[in-house]
């Protein structure tokens, strides 16, 4: 088979994904935690942004955003990984948008 004219690698699309880091207890190091989930994320992801806020009564929650490739099952990856760390209770999808 032979092609004319330029041949064009086209790049998978991104998305963002935010999220809500709950954490198990107050007692949580979310600095170290930020940095532990960075560390090892799966393939393809990158960790852009993240916001530590106020929920309650001293407790506090990660606001992230998720840089991760276009496909199928790519939020449940996310939140599979997320939720094996011991120090999160909850994770929740907030927003999804195409890059």
């Amino acid at each position: 088979m032979r092609l004319h004219g330029p041949v064009r690698w086209w790049r998978m699309a991104r998305i963002a994904i935010i999220m809500e880091i709950l954490p198990v207890d107050q007692d949580v190091n979310l600095e170290e935690l930020i940095k532990k989930i960075k560390q090892n994320l799966p393939e393809g992801f990158e960790l852009k942004d993240t916001q530590i806020r106020p929920v309650a009564f001293g407790l506090n929650l990660i606001k992230a955003i998720f840089i991760g490739p276009e496909k199928e099952g790519v939020t449940q990856e996310l939140e599979n990984y997320l939720n094996g760390f011991e120090e999160i209770q909850e994770v929740t999808v907030t927003m999804e948008t195409r890059l």
